[in-house]
């Protein structure tokens, strides 16, 4: 009787920016805000199971010990039509809540800011992302920049 084993993929593809295209980006996004949502992905042809993303971001000196950014993963069922999301505020929305996905935490001190989230579930269709500035100061007027890159398991007949 063969053993199966269950083996990381690997990634399956490089690494794409996520794009904000509306109104409040993560460019100078103020302490407590909301982006609006990023641009669509489609995940319906793919089927990628999961991403690690990875949060590249300009020089700022976040204060604090709670310093960080929150993720949302915003789905649609649909397919054309998304739930609610308020961007823009930095009054808590609890519309949103729903769609987090994770936490990044900032270490203090004046640099640039690398780190990463990983192992985010995907939906079967398409979504969005969005995040929540909780650096407690305000990201740069070239914040940078946030990539995914998906992965899944396969199984292995030994």
């Amino acid at each position: 009787m063969a053993d199966s084993t269950l083996k990381l993929t690997g990634y399956l593809a490089s690494e794409a920016a996520i794009v904000f295209a509306g109104t409040q980006q993560l460019d100078s996004l103020a302490d407590n805000e909301y982006t609006d949502l990023s641009n669509e992905i489609d995940n319906s042809t793919n089927k990628y199971a999961y991403v690690d993303l990875r949060i590249d971001l300009a020089s700022l000196n976040p204060s604090g010990t709670d310093a960080g950014l929150e993720i949302f993963l915003v789905p649609t069922v649909a397919g054309t039509t998304y739930p609610d999301w308020t961007g823009n505020s930095t009054s808590d929305q609890k519309q949103n809540q729903p769609y987090y996905v994770g936490f990044v935490p900032l270490a203090t001190g004046s640099a640039v800011k690398d780190a990463a989230l990983m192992r985010v579930e995907l939906p079967n269709g398409k979504y969005k992302w969005g995040v929540r500035n909780r650096a407690n100061v305000a990201l740069a007027a070239d914040a940078g920049d946030i990539y995914w890159r998906p992965w899944g398991y396969l199984g292995d007949e030994a």
